[in-house]
């Protein structure tokens, strides 16, 4: 996301939200991301700076990469009108990586009960269109009418050039955008991101549709079963 300087997209390190424990017994699988927030937001690399061959095929001169066709059906269930995969580059499947992992969320949009990671009984959306990888991290991408709006009662309205307005959770660890501009003339994402020039702009955000950062998300179970290497 952007107004031109880094979002607060991500819990402080070491705060009690980020404290949240992974439960993976058929229950809530929580984990917050907020272990992962860094590696999303820094262009450190996966953990060993590798990319392994099953997950990326033909790299060009700048690392960017088209992503190996997936073998999950739910990937390929949606829409064919939702734009092309956005995990393109080394620092993006990285990203995707860690979401199908530890959430197990296809990039392409289901139907599947999101929950507040800081409190799992709080629903914020009931589906989701996609998922976007862009150069600042990854965003949940919702049409307005997936949104349990009376999840989110803390609204800060920004002027008309802003790029979003904010939607926040009690407590305000879920923070919701509602894309106002596109970024499409920012070439580079603000601090904390990777630069990559593109001419397209950092991120594929969409004017009129809300983005909640997956650090904020749990679900109830993993919809799709990702191999873990």
């Amino acid at each position: 996301m952007d107004v031109g300087r880094a979002l607060p997209s991500r819990p402080p390190h070491g705060s009690a939200q980020e404290k949240t424990a992974t439960v993976r017994d058929g229950s809530h699988t929580n984990m917050g991301l907020t272990r992962c927030c860094r590696r999303w937001s820094r262009g450190n690399g996966c953990r060993d700076n590798s990319m392994g061959s099953s997950d990326v095929v033909n790299a060009d001169a700048r690392g960017c990469v088209a992503p190996a066709p997936s073998e999950d059906p739910l990937e390929e269930e949606f829409s064919p009108d939702l734009p092309a995969s956005t995990a393109d580059c080394w620092n993006r499947l990285r990203d995707k990586a860690i979401v199908e992992r530890e959430l197990g969320l296809p990039e392409a949009g289901i139907t599947v009960d999101l929950f507040a990671a800081s409190s799992p009984d709080v629903l914020v959306a009931r589906g989701y269109r996609r998922i976007v990888y862009g150069d600042h991290g990854p965003y949940i991408e919702f049409e307005p009418s997936q949104i349990v709006w009376s999840s989110l009662p803390h609204v800060i309205l920004k002027p008309d050039h802003a790029y979003y307005d904010e939607y926040h959770s009690e407590g305000g660890f879920v923070q919701l955008y509602l894309q106002k501009r596109p970024v499409a003339g920012k070439k580079n994402p603000p601090p904390g991101g990777v630069p990559r020039n593109r001419e397209e702009g950092y991120a594929d955000y969409q004017v009129g549709m809300c983005y909640i950062a997956p650090s904020m998300i749990t679900v109830l179970r993993p919809p799709i079963n990702v191999r873990v290497t």
